[in-house]
């Protein structure tokens, strides 16, 4: 099950899409990396637009009740204006299987610390 989560910026809170950017990647630890493996999460990226329009995720789950488990074992609530969206079919140019098969193309993060995160690398 996949699911895109978008944010119009700036919320009506304040936060910028950099803003919930950066919130994920000081918050994002080992054991919650864990955690939402072991609740079925197959796949989560976080994205922000540069001109500051809007933040967006994307996560794929196993089941809507594994991440359900996850949101509340880790208190996530929705950021304010939120709308996540259950996206359907599948189709594109290159599968995620054969970005995962190509492990030369990904640069690993330097540890476990919070705020590592695996980045696609440059072009030589």
């Amino acid at each position: 099950m996949w699911i895109l989560f978008q944010v119009p910026c700036p919320t009506p809170d304040g936060q910028t899409a950099q803003d919930l950017y950066e919130k994920r990647v000081r918050g994002i630890t080992p054991e919650m990396r864990a955690s939402a493996r072991a609740h079925g999460c197959r796949f989560h990226q976080a994205w922000y637009a540069t001109d500051g329009s809007a933040f967006w995720a994307l996560a794929e789950w196993e089941s809507a009740a594994g991440a359900n488990a996850f949101f509340t074992e880790w208190a996530i609530d929705e950021e304010p204006g939120e709308i996540a969206v259950r996206l359907e079919g599948d189709v594109g140019l290159v599968a995620l299987g054969a970005i995962l098969q190509e492990p030369e193309a990904m640069v690993p993060p330097g540890g476990d610390a919070p705020g590592d995160v695996w980045r696609r690398s440059s072009p030589s």
